[in-house]
């Protein structure tokens, strides 16, 4: 290095003054409690990951970014019709955190409303983009601002989704269904849009989302174009889809005195 170039500075410390420090063990003290009850969803994009090592993956994350957008403007609209408070949202790699803050009194209103604002993102997420989600839905505690999510609430959505959701369904852990069971007024029908599946766990029916049901040739189609896609993958694999196959020919046949809906049940791959 020439005489005439500057060297680069290093500079060492400053993050931790004691002044500030004190300030810290001061809040820590007098908020030893700060956490709010909470019902959180953790929901995980399948086959993001993978994305992510491909050279267009600049693509998958503007199209996670407009989702996240979309979310944040159906969640107001809910938030302002329903009076359920606010939606806060997270979205880190291929996850996305909703959260919503419990008023006892209208606890019925929020999970019907979170269930509702869910259900539209998978059916979006699938109906523009070909993606299935999977996911957990709880009640717990949280703290969450602009920075951080923290909180066994966080814990319990992201157990359920890692260890019990396997297929691509948004699981409802048992304190959502008990805190329902348990309120004295419920105005909307939280078993109209939830199914219990093969191995008793509670999930959403997103396809009840569906405005009507002129959406199945649509679905039937974007269903068989992802069977194409995994049809070489392994087992495994194979059963997250055949899972939502299995649940979209339930759908079909459900509805076949009012249309010609069986000609759309796929096969298995």
């Amino acid at each position: 290095m020439s005489t005439n170039e500057k060297a680069p500075k290093i500079l060492i410390g400053g993050i931790v003054e004691k002044q500030e420090l004190n300030k810290l063990y001061k809040k820590i003290e007098n908020n030893k409690n700060h956490f709010d009850d909470y019902i959180v969803a953790y929901l995980d994009f399948l086959g993001f990951a993978e994305k992510m090592k491909e050279e267009n993956s600049y693509e998958s994350l503007q199209i996670l970014k407009f989702l996240l957008n979309g979310i944040e403007k159906v969640a107001a609209q809910i938030s302002k019709i329903n009076e359920t408070g606010l939606f806060e949202s997270k979205i880190f790699s291929d996850n996305i955190i909703l959260a919503l803050k419990i008023e006892q009194k209208n606890i019925d209103i929020q999970i019907m409303s979170l269930i509702n604002l869910i259900s539209s993102i998978q059916l979006n997420a699938l109906l523009y983009f070909g993606f299935l989600i999977r996911g957990g839905v709880t009640i717990g505690k949280l703290s969450i601002d602009s920075s951080i999510v923290w909180g066994t609430g966080l814990i319990d959505a992201y157990n359920i989704e890692d260890n019990l959701a396997i297929y691509p369904r948004i699981i409802l852990s048992p304190k959502i269904i008990e805190t329902y069971k348990s309120c004295e007024q419920k105005r909307l029908n939280l078993y109209a849009f939830i199914k219990i599946d093969f191995d008793g766990l509670w999930f959403i029916d997103f396809l009840l989302a569906a405005p009507n049901l002129t959406l199945i040739p649509t679905i039937a189609e974007i269903l068989n174009d992802i069977t194409k896609l995994y049809i070489n993958k392994s087992e495994r694999v194979k059963q997250k889809i055949n899972w939502v196959i299995s649940h979209f020919n339930i759908y079909c046949n459900n509805f076949k005195e009012r249309g010609d809906y069986e000609k759309y049940i796929l096969p298995y791959i």
